[in-house]
């Protein structure tokens, strides 16, 4: 607890520049650039083809916040989502606190509907809930394929306990949340009984909304399998001949990784964990120098869309057009 306290002073905001800058720069110095010519080492033909993929998730992501904000009653255009989604992804990934993304898109539903602001929480909590839920589900399955068919070490088995374990809590927690109402009585007496009947209220509204549910589900798993195919074609543009499985594995890993609040937006924790698995994998023995050119590569795409969102944020603040409700 002493640490997760110490982690938003400013001491534990340049700790994890820190991390991001050391992992990062420790990957750069393990690949040989002068032997692959920079970034001509990468095959552009597979790369450029990865990095468009990556690009389409974050589409995806905006179009499941919409569905759950509609289970919710704000309706919200698609412009309108899509723009402070991109703007949020921006903060989560160059800003410090990792959720300040959240925060961010908080703040905007909150300007625009001020009495509803259970409601704007409760479709962000779904939007990260089913993002984790159905991350650690994927991963479970590959880490369970990839030991039927090729047994690992017991790093491998552990691994697919505590993905496994994960995901059954998460859709416990989740399940009870909207179905069971077991904490009714709990947050009337911690938050009173109006914000209570209001919390009531955003966790039925996701309750009814089962074809939304199932809907918002299938686009967090086609999120995933769209990243997990970019991060393949990547370490096959950098001549590695990993599967597909391995890469799901690693990249799963390294996604969770990045959720940790010990850098700044996963970054060079997130590459690290990358790194770290494929070798647990025995993907690219005695090709460290390709390895970090495809965490080097995974890295370069994931910052080049966020920067994106920046980009975004500029031209909407120089906007002044009224929002206009759906």
């Amino acid at each position: 607890m002493r640490f997760l306290s110490f982690l938003p002073t400013p001491a534990g905001t340049v700790l994890r520049y820190t991390v991001s800058l050391a992992v990062l720069g420790w990957l750069a110095g393990r690949v040989d650039w002068a032997r692959f010519g920079g970034w001509h080492g990468l095959d552009l033909s597979l790369a450029l083809p990865a990095a468009l993929l990556a690009g389409l998730a974050y589409p995806l992501q905006a179009w499941r916040w919409q569905l759950l904000l509609r289970a919710q009653g704000l309706m919200l255009p698609i412009g309108w989502v899509h723009r402070v989604f991109w703007i949020g992804q921006f903060c989560n990934s160059f800003l410090p606190g990792g959720v300040g993304g959240d925060a961010l898109r908080f703040g905007h539903l909150w300007h625009i509907h001020p009495d509803r602001k259970t409601a704007a929480a409760a479709s962000l909590i779904a939007d990260r809930a089913l993002g984790l839920g159905t991350l650690f589900a994927l991963a479970a399955m590959a880490l369970g394929l990839h030991i039927a068919v090729a047994p690992g070490g017991a790093e491998l088995q552990i691994l697919f306990v505590a993905s496994l374990a994960t995901f059954s809590l998460l859709l416990a927690a989740g399940w009870s949340a909207i179905r069971s109402l077991w904490w009714e009585p709990l947050s009337v007496r911690l938050l009173g009984s109006e914000r209570a009947a209001s919390l009531r209220e955003a966790a039925g509204a996701l309750g009814r909304h089962h074809a939304t549910l199932v809907t918002a589900t299938a686009l967090s798993i086609g999120v995933w399998l769209v990243d997990f195919i970019s991060l393949w074609l990547l370490a096959r543009s950098a001549g590695l001949a990993a599967g597909l499985l391995d890469l799901t594995v690693a990249g799963a890993a390294a996604y969770v990784a990045a959720a940790l609040p010990i850098s700044i937006g996963g970054h060079g924790v997130r590459e690290g964990s990358l790194v770290a698995l494929l070798a647990l994998l025995g993907v690219g023995i005695g090709q460290s120098d390709r390895v970090a050119l495809l965490a080097a590569a995974f890295w370069t795409v994931s910052v080049g869309w966020s920067l994106l969102g920046g980009a975004v944020w500029l031209v909407t603040t120089r906007s002044t057009r009224p929002v206009r409700l759906a």
